[in-house]
């Protein structure tokens, strides 16, 4: 069980963080926001601040998003495979 939960727990996590990213670059730029301008705006919204996008506070926010992202893809990706895992070995299983 072990190892189909790791194997599915690092494709997740990858492709989470991949998409998290590319969604940042690719349409960042074409709706005109962001991550760190999203961070920033939830950040002065709630704190009642006036961060700039590229503030460390800002960054560390978003790091923290898109390490949010990652788990998740993570454990979804490690819990996916062990339930397909033990599905195959189910219908292999020979009595």
């Amino acid at each position: 069980m072990r190892k189909p939960f790791y194997a599915g727990a690092v494709f997740g996590g990858v492709l989470g963080l991949v998409v998290a990213l590319c969604m940042d670059l690719l349409l960042g730029q074409g709706i005109g926001s962001g991550w760190s301008e999203a961070v920033a705006h939830d950040l002065n919204l709630l704190f009642k601040t006036n961060f700039p996008n590229y503030h460390i506070v800002v960054i560390i926010g978003v790091i923290a998003a898109i390490g949010l992202i990652g788990f998740f893809g993570a454990v979804i990706g490690g819990l996916s495979v062990t339930l397909i895992d033990r599905f195959f070995k189910m219908l292999t299983k020979e009595k």
